[in-house]
């Protein structure tokens, strides 16, 4: 067997959600655990989370609702896109799964195989231009839904740029959403569950909790953006994830040799080199490679040589045998590598860092 796994804290999942649960107040929560929770497994993390007081589980999929029922998670369980019209029969039978819908024809399709009176979420786009209703036709397809037999149960949005404290946008979203709100209660069609926070929101912006919050990202310990690592140090959230590989092979470069695939690096002197049985196919992304590194021995060894599919390579010391333990993501000993670091460096987001440790990669719990 490869020595190559992720552990993941389900502890820390647990921790996480009982910070976002005092952080979001009389607002229930959401626990996200769409792409198989970030990586971090669904079942295991939705369990966790439903263990720690979240009340409801958000997806993106229709076969990840149905995952989670299979493995008996039974809260509400909200598909945050609107499923298309030949996946609605499959979701109808998933006792307390949602949809979400904006649209006649999703409208329609839901209640053409669903139980009557059966729940569904409306979604309003108030200015991601991805998908969800027109705010001024809020009114008419909660009509349209309740016509359908269909009961009317949530109103939500998705927030473009929340991560950034102070972001103006921000308020314009609310103010759009809000109006929309106000249209539905004049029309008498207040839905009983409300929600539009993030995990960004939910840090900085209380005035959009309302009667739920949708926490993703921050579930798993990382931050959602740079700008919010401060606020989520202060909340002590935990990163949830520690990858680990560990040494298979060493060997020894003299002064002009070069390393990996088009000999991006050359040494400049004597160097003894570590090779890793992880890759970029296991979500090590190859532009980690020109200023990443990894733990070994509670020390940073750079990485020498492109990232390639399965292996990696790093500078070692003397002191390095074939067996030693290298962390990719998390700690040892008295050192951390964090996922909002290897984004930074790489010029992505934590969010792509977590969802592209591949399948190859055992997790451990």
């Amino acid at each position: 067997m490869r020595p190559t796994w992720a552990e993941i804290n389900l502890a820390a999942i647990a921790h996480n959600t009982g910070v976002f649960r005092r952080v979001a107040g009389d607002s229930d929560l959401c626990a996200v655990v769409k792409a198989d929770a970030y990586g971090h497994g669904a079942v295991e993390v939705g369990r966790a989370a439903v263990g720690a007081g979240a009340k409801w589980l958000g997806v993106a999929m229709v076969g990840e609702a149905a995952k989670l029922r299979s493995a008996g998670i039974n809260v509400p369980i909200l598909v945050l896109s609107e499923p298309r019209p030949s996946e609605m029969a499959d979701l109808a039978q998933l006792a307390g799964v949602r949809p979400t819908v904006y649209s006649d024809a999703g409208i329609a399709a839901f209640a053409s195989v669903a139980p009557i009176g059966s729940a569904v979420h409306l979604k309003v786009d108030t200015g991601i231009n991805r998908v969800g209703a027109e705010p001024s036709d809020t009114v008419r397809l909660a009509k349209q839904i309740q016509r359908a037999g269909l009961t009317f149960e949530g109103l939500f949005t998705h927030f473009a740029s929340a991560d950034q404290p102070g972001d103006q946008f921000t308020d314009v979203q609310i103010a759009m959403f809000d109006q929309a709100l106000a249209e539905l209660s004049a029309a008498g069609l207040d839905p009983p569950i409300v929600h539009m926070a993030n995990t960004g929101a939910t840090l900085t912006r209380s005035d959009s909790h309302r009667s739920m919050v949708r926490v993703g990202i921050g579930l798993y310990g990382v931050e959602p953006s740079m700008a919010l690592r401060d606020r989520c140090g202060e909340l002590g959230l935990c990163q949830a994830i520690r990858l680990r590989s560990e040494v298979v092979h060493l060997h020894d470069v003299e002064t002009g040799e070069g390393v990996s695939y088009g000999h991006k690096w050359v040494a400049d002197r004597p160097t003894r080199l570590a090779t890793l049985p992880i890759g970029y196919a296991d979500g090590l992304t190859r532009a980690w490679w020109e200023r990443g590194y990894v733990l070994i021995g509670g020390s940073h060894r750079p990485i020498r040589g492109v990232i390639t599919m399965d292996q990696t390579v790093v500078e070692v010391d003397d002191k390095a045998a074939v067996g030693d333990e290298a962390i990719l993501l998390g700690s040892q000993e008295d050192e951390f590598l964090r996922v909002g670091e290897m984004a930074e460096v790489t010029d992505t987001i934590g969010y792509e860092v977590l969802a592209t440790v591949g399948a190859r990669v055992p997790r451990r719990y």
